[in-house]
């Protein structure tokens, strides 16, 4: 069942504070008395793709709490970050908001801070991981021989530094801002059928720019630094996540090689991956499945 919420809220955010001085934004969706929930955005993209999981959000009463990550939306740019240091700003912002306990969800580029919380933070504080059409490493030499052309084209390109990437995301930083149609029109084309059918929902397309208008807010450093980093070797291991994971992937997404799933369900201790016959990447209405599976963790 998919259900968008009419307002997306963009001009909404509750901007946290951490010890370094540095600010994350974050806007609740879903059941406000809810088992609390982080959720985490796909590259590019902000705090505002938690519409997507509003409806499933609610009918399963979670609490979703999802975050710009640094540099993109109303957070604070982290020069020099590593996936490494994701797990440590979920924890300030959990401590901020008052929560002992929570769970992780995200999709599509989210997949390497999602896990990167599952190695990093204990299980007496992080409850599980639910995951929509995630990535992988990478740069894993099984994984890289079955991306696209232009994903292996970005993973070579990342063994030479940032700058590189900088240069390649200002032109689409500028679509989303200035002709949000034509950054549409680019997505599209690089989707099977499935998921062009669903960029001809309305609703979904104008939440969809509207998500991608405030990944740019600040232009395209932030969206740049993180493909650096999600295209390099990451600094630990999926082996090392230690809290029931829950993964959904469509055997259609364009984006998540069927290669990459097997990795991951075969590297990761505590995995249930489900594969979504004939979904694509945008296979929003999984979010249902995914939060029950995620419950039986509460």
């Amino acid at each position: 069942m998919q259900t968008l919420p009419e307002d997306i809220r963009a001009d909404e955010a509750n901007v946290v504070t951490l010890p370094d001085g540095r600010e994350l934004a974050c806007l609740e969706w879903g059941d406000p008395t809810g088992y609390p929930t982080f959720y985490f955005h796909g590259t590019p993209s902000s705090r505002l793709e938690g519409a997507f999981a509003d409806g499933a959000a609610r009918r399963a009463r979670f609490r979703l709490i999802a975050v710009d990550r640094p540099g993109y939306g109303r957070s604070t740019f982290q020069e020099g970050r590593t996936l490494r240091d994701w797990p440590a700003d979920v924890c300030a912002l959990a401590d901020a908001l008052g929560l002992d306990k929570f769970g992780v969800v995200g999709h599509s580029g989210a997949g390497p801070h999602l896990f990167a919380c599952g190695a990093r933070i204990a299980l007496s504080r992080l409850a599980f991981i639910g995951a929509l059409g995630p990535w992988g490493p990478l740069a894993t030499p099984e994984i890289m021989g079955s991306l696209n052309l232009a994903d292996r084209s970005y993973a070579r390109l990342a063994q030479h530094g940032p700058r590189l990437f900088h240069a390649l995301f200002a032109p689409l930083g500028w679509c989303a801002k200035y002709a949000p149609g034509l950054f549409t029109k680019l997505i599209t084309a690089s989707v099977p059928a499935v998921d062009k059918h669903r960029m001809r929902d309305k609703r979904f397309v104008q939440h969809f720019q509207a998500v991608q208008l405030e990944a740019f807010r600040q232009g395209s450093r932030g969206a740049a630094y993180e493909a650096f980093l999600e295209y390099r070797p990451w600094e630990f291991d999926p082996s090392e996540v230690d809290v029931p994971t829950h993964i959904w992937l469509g055997t259609h997404d364009s984006f998540v090689p069927r290669e990459m799933g097997e990795y991951l369900e075969r590297v990761i201790p505590n995995v249930e991956l489900h594969w979504a016959a004939g979904k694509g990447h945008f296979n929003v209405e999984d979010w249902d499945a995914i939060f029950a599976a995620c419950a039986a963790d509460i």
